[in-house]
This record gives structure tokens, C-alpha cells and sequence, in this order.
């Protein structure tokens, strides 16, 4: 009999991505730079009209989803099928036609023949074939739900009922309207995503992975359990530019992994550890994940407040991770790297320093007040700069090619998210079923905030288990951050909740791509791998709720500087201490009861009622007292040996 998870296996399966060479792969280079050289002209000059920005994009990314990803595993993996390249013709087809007649459609009124029609029914299957071919049917099949319901409207009971569109009226709305496939999700990747994603890209070659893991290992190779701390630094750093954690583990792992192992930390340890420090990477100001800039486009406000409001709850992310790896190192007996193994912070900063220049441009000018595309473009331009100061760094023009087509080809995953997201926001906007789906979310709930806020992380990270970041958080968002937002949440909080979530999918099982990809390195069983980084990542699941309740945290509006401050001190109390009772270490090891009333302290502060306040303070003096006698007593027991 058929193993029934076979079957789940297909339905998350994606294609294996071609592994091409000679004439095709030539073909493939020359169009993912081209696509990278429209995106960096568009920056440089300006934006063309917002669906003709997108269609052109959407026309490099299916054109390269297609050449790149087999349609069936029969397919030929060493080049293109008759059928992928029919594919590519149809989807060029479909969007000449769209940018030939787009001004004769608007100047109708949205007057269109049934040729549009066809060429939009098209249009529609394509962005369906290509996610599935590289984002797997979790995503499509979403979509093809809300697409469905389109129709079905009249059949549906309750508040989710709608007197149901014609197959005209809702192809219309998705292919010649920017509220379908070409809406505000896709034109975020077609402005600032790709140019971020092309940004890091060029950032690799500049050397500054180097620099990171050189900096990392300077603060933090000679201290207890050294190369674990390194990882979380350099990660932490890693972070701020590539908003990936597959990439970030696999960048970062690859060094600071074996370090890890040769001072004699576990291999599932060592694999969790860079998976949990990766994972907050998407977090980190202040180039974040995609998901980012979607966030600052759907709520209307400058990506700058944005990564701004993040900083709070990012540090404190990692603060968790800090306290967990510190006390674990601890309770091991492990200890730093040798001095002398290690590179001087000074040497680092004098040969290497310049190297992150053109993260400051591009911070400089978002807080000038320059939009992230024109950040991202001169950010890019001033890593090509910098290459060249060093013979190390310094690019041939093969080299700058493959920097332009990989990171054109890096965008394809996030970029096809996008597209087909637009089915689902062109649904929400034609049918209006937002609304009732927040409605009906906080009737289930009766209005209970934490009851609200539980069943969105639940779904956040169910969806996430198979899907992007990006794409979880736009099809969470769509659902729960209305419902939030009517229960009076501050609008960013909520968003930044929803995304919070849908990041901390990649790292618990069962799917945990980070972990797998830290796994593989360590050499570790993958299940292993992601239980441990969901227990460094602990901390991870409180702050969204810390920032919920005390939006303070996340810089709201009214917030003061005071305010802001206690806010921060309590929150550091509870995540540090957090992380002293799930290690079960603080001066020495801890017993039960001892665990119990830290964590009990820790539950205490949360509720921030002045009552419980005082309590969670005695409760931790004692437990601090008890240790600290606990360890005067080992160290006088140890001298009178």
C-alpha cells in the first residue's frame, strides 16, 4: 500500500531547478541581466507607469521560472523543453499586448474585447504554473480557492456570501486593473524588492561576509562557548542584508559551524544555533525581508519607520539567543577560541572596515528621506565602487555578470509569491471578503485579544510551513491583520505580529528550511537541528506579544521617551531570564524548583501589574541568592580540597 504522506510530498514538492550549461545557459544569463538592467535604469531614471513597471517584470520572472524550472520530473533537466519555451512566447505575448493597448484601455474607461480576455485568462494560468514550478501547489491551491470563490459566491452561506462575478468581469479585474495580478504586492517587488535583492547580490562581492564573520569573531571569539556567539553575531549582521535565513545559514554556516564543533558543541547544537541566528535575520534593520516593504507600502509609511519600529524587538530576538548559547556554553564547560586565533577588532575595522559603505548610503538616504528604490540604486552602485579597492574584491566583467544574473535569479522565488499573491488581494478587493473574514475572526474569538493574537500565530506558522516568508505573511495579513487591527491594535504591530510568525515557520518542524540547511551542515539530524533552534529561538515567540501589548516597544505614535525606556528594561528582564530558565543555568545548574519560579517571575512581569511586578522581583532575588550560595559554597568546598 502507498505510504499516504507520499502523497503530502507531492503537493509540497517544488522542481528541481536546471542545472544548465552552453548555449542555454548563455540565453538564461542574458535575460536575468537584462531583467537586473531594466530594474537598475527604472531606479537610475524613473519608474515607467506602475502596471507597465510590473508587467515587464513579471514578464522576466515567469520568462526565467520557465527556462530555469522543469515543468515534471520527465522533464529535460539540461535545457528547455518545446514546451517551456512555448510558455515563455505566451507570456511575452500576453504582456505585449497589455502594454500596446493599456492607454486605448484606460482611455475607454476599461473598455475591453474578448481578445483581452483570452490573453488574460492566460496571463492568469502562467503566474498559477510558474509558483507552482518553483513555490510548490500549497500557494496555487490557495489561490485557486479565493479565485474560485469568485464565482461561487451565491452558493456560499452566511456572511461569506456575494451575488457572484461573470468570468469577463473577474479576468478584467485581474489582468487589466492593478488591483489583480499586477497589484500593489507585485509592484513592491517590482520597485524595491528586486533592487534589494540585486543589492545583496552585488554586496557578496564586495567581500562583506568577510568582514562580518572577522568582526564577529573579534567581539566574540575568545569568550565562553566563543564560535557559538560568533555565529550569532555574524548572522545578526548577515541579516541586515540578504533577509533570507536559507542563505544566511548557508553563507554564515559554512564558517562558524565547523567552529562550533571543534570546541565541542553537539552537531544538532551547532546546527540550531545557526538556524535560530539566521532566522532572526529577516528581522534585523536595515535591509529586512520582502515582507518589509510591504508592509511599509500597504500601510503608507516611510520603509525607514518601518525598520525603525523593528530595532526593539530585533534585539531582543537575539538577546534570547545570547542568554541561551551563553548559559548552554556554561553548563558544557566550553571556552572561547585562543586569542591568538582570533583577529584584533582594530586590524578588522583599519583593512576591512570600508567595506560596509554601502550599507551606510543606503541607511543615510532612507533617513534623508530618498524611497528604497533610490537607496537601493546608489547602494548597489557604491558596492561596484568599492570592489574595486581591493585586489581581492576587485571584479572581472565575468565576475559582475554572475553577481547581475544571481541576484535577478534570487528575486524569481520572492517575485512569483508576489504575482500570484495578486489573485488573492484582486479577490479580496472584487468580493470584499476581507472584511467578513475579520469579522467573523473576532466573533470566534468574542473579541478576546490573546485568543486573536494565538489563533494568528497558529495560522501564520501553518501557512508558513510551506511557503515564503512573503508569502505567508501577505496571505496572513489578508485574513488576521484586519481582525487585528478592528480590535484597536496599533496597525504596524499587528503587521509586524503577522510577519514575526510567519519568519519563525522556517525554523519549526516539520518543514524548518533554515534548519535543514544547517543540518546538512552540521551533519545533524534535521528534526534535532530545528528543536533546538526553536528552543534558542524561544524568546522569538514572546516578543510579538510583548510589542502587542506595549506598543511602545515598536516606537508607536504617543509612545514617550520614559515610556519607551521601562518598557525596554522590562522586556530585557523577561527575555534574559527567559533564557536562564529554559537552559536551566544561571551561577550553577538550576533544579526544578528553581526553573519553576524564574519562569513563574517571568510570567509575572508580563502582566506589568505593579502587584505582580513586586512579586517577580522577591521571587528572582531569591532565586539570584540561592545560586549565588550555591556557588560560594562549590568554590569553598573546591579550595578546602
Amino acid at each position: 500500500m502507498k505510504n499516504p504522506l507520499s502523497y503530502l510530498s507531492f503537493i509540497v514538492k517544488k522542481s528541481k531547478r536546471r542545472e544548465l550549461s552552453g548555449w542555454t545557459r548563455n540565453i538564461v544569463i542574458v535575460v536575468a541581466v537584462g531583467m537586473a538592467t531594466f530594474h537598475l535604469y527604472t531606479a537610475a531614471t524613473r519608474p515607467l507607469a506602475p502596471i507597465m513597471q510590473r508587467l515587464v517584470h513579471l514578464s522576466f520572472v515567469l520568462s526565467l521560472i520557465f527556462l530555469l524550472y522543469p515543468a515534471r520530473e520527465k522533464s529535460p533537466k539540461g535545457r528547455p523543453s518545446f514546451f517551456d519555451l512555448t510558455l515563455v512566447a505566451l507570456i511575452i505575448i500576453t504582456q505585449l499586448n497589455l502594454l500596446i493597448r493599456y492607454n486605448a484601455i484606460a482611455r475607454s474607461g476599461g473598455l475591453f474585447n474578448r481578445y483581452d480576455i483570452w490573453f488574460g485568462v492566460i496571463t492568469v494560468m502562467l503566474v498559477f504554473e510558474g509558483c507552482r514550478r518553483i513555490l510548490g501547489l500549497i500557494l496555487p491551491i490557495l489561490a485557486g480557492i479565493f479565485l474560485a470563490y469568485n464565482f461561487v459566491g451565491p452558493y456560499v452561506p452566511g456572511i461569506f456570501a456575494h451575488p457572484g462575478f461573470s468570468i469577463n468581469r473577474v479576468i478584467q479585474h485581474m489582468y487589466l486593473t492593478t488591483e489583480g495580478v499586477y497589484s500593489m504586492v507585485l509592484g513592491v517587488s517590482a520597485t524595491y524588492i528586486v533592487l534589494f535583492i540585486i543589492f545583496s547580490s552585488m554586496l557578496r562581492m564586495t567581500g562583506l561576509t568577510e568582514l562580518f564573520n572577522d568582526f564577529a569573531m573579534s567581539i566574540a571569539g575568545p569568550t565562553t562557548g566563543g564560535p557559538a556567539k560568533v555565529s550569532v553575531v555574524s548572522s545578526c549582521f548577515m541579516g541586515t542584508i540578504t533577509g533570507s535565513t536559507s542563505a544566511n545559514v548557508a553563507t554564515t554556516g559554512a564558517f562558524t559551524i565547523p567552529l562550533m564543533k571543534k570546541i565541542g558543541y553537539p552537531p544538532h547544537v551547532a546546527g540550531g544555533v545557526e538556524a535560530a541566528s539566521s532566522c532572526g535575520g529577516q528581522i534585523m534593520p536595515p535591509v529586512m525581508g520582502a515582507a518589509a516593504f510591504i508592509i511599509a507600502d500597504t500601510l503608507g509609511i516611510p520603509y525607514i519607520k518601518v525598520a525603525a519600529s523593528a530595532l526593539i524587538p530585533a534585539v531582543l530576538y537575539y538577546l534570547g539567543i545570547m542568554t541561551i548559547v551563553h548559559y548552554r556554553a556554561k553548563r558544557l564547560g566550553l571556552v572561547g577560541l585562543p586569542r591568538a586565533e582570533c583577529p584584533r577588532m582594530i586590524n578588522v575595522i583599519t583593512e576591512k572596515g570600508y567595506r560596509i559603505f554601502p550599507l551606510f548610503v543606503i541607511i543615510y538616504l532612507l533617513i534623508k528621506g530618498y524611497n528604497p528604490m533610490f537607496s537601493a540604486f546608489w547602494g548597489i552602485v557604491t558596492s561596484v565602487i568599492i570592489s574595486f579597492f581591493s585586489k581581492a574584491t576587485r571584479p572581472n566583467l565575468k565576475i559582475f555578470i554572475n553577481s547581475l544574473s544571481q541576484g535577478a535569479i534570487d528575486a524569481l522565488l520572492v517575485a512569483s509569491a508576489c504575482s500570484i499573491i495578486g489573485v488573492i488581494v484582486g479577490t479580496v478587493s472584487l468580493t470584499g471578503i476581507g472584511f467578513a473574514i475579520a469579522r467573523s475572526v473576532v466573533d470566534f474569538t468574542h473579541g478576546k485579544l490573546f485568543l486573536t493574537l494565538f489563533l494568528t500565530m497558529v495560522v501564520a506558522m501553518i501557512l508558513g510551513l510551506e511557503m515564503p516568508t512573503t508569502a505567508c505573511y501577505l496571505v496572513t495579513s489578508v485574513v488576521a491583520a484586519p481582525a487585528l487591527i478592528m480590535m484597536h491594535i496599533y496597525s504596524l504591530a499587528a503587521h509586524l505580529f503577522v510577519f514575526y510568525f510567519g519568519l519563525l515557520s522556517t525554523l519549526t518542524p516539520p518543514v524548518s528550511v533554515g534548519a535543514y540547511t544547517a543540518a546538512a551542515l552540521a551533519g545533524a539530524s534535521p528534526i534535532s537541528t530545528a528543536l533546538f533552534g526553536v528552543r534558542l529561538a524561544f524568546g522569538g515567540f514572546i516578543v510579538p506579544y510583548l510589542f502587542v501589548y506595549h506598543p511602545a516597544l515598536v516606537l508607536a505614535p504617543g509612545a514617550s521617551f520614559l515610556n519607551i525606556v521601562f518598557n525596554l528594561i522590562l522586556a530585557v528582564i523577561i527575555i534574559f531570564f527567559m533564557g536562564v530558565a529554559i537552559e536551566g543555568y544561571f551561577f550553577k545548574s538550576m533544579n526544578i524548583i528553581e526553573r519553576i519560579i524564574t519562569f513563574a517571575s517571568v510570567i509575572f512581569l508580563l502582566t506589568q501589574k505593579p502587584m505582580f511586578i513586586l512579586l517577580s522581583v522577591l521571587l528572582l532575588s531569591f532565586m539570584i541568592l540561592f545560586q549565588w550560595k550555591k556557588k560560594a559554597k562549590k568554590v569553598l568546598v573546591a579550595k578546602e580540597l
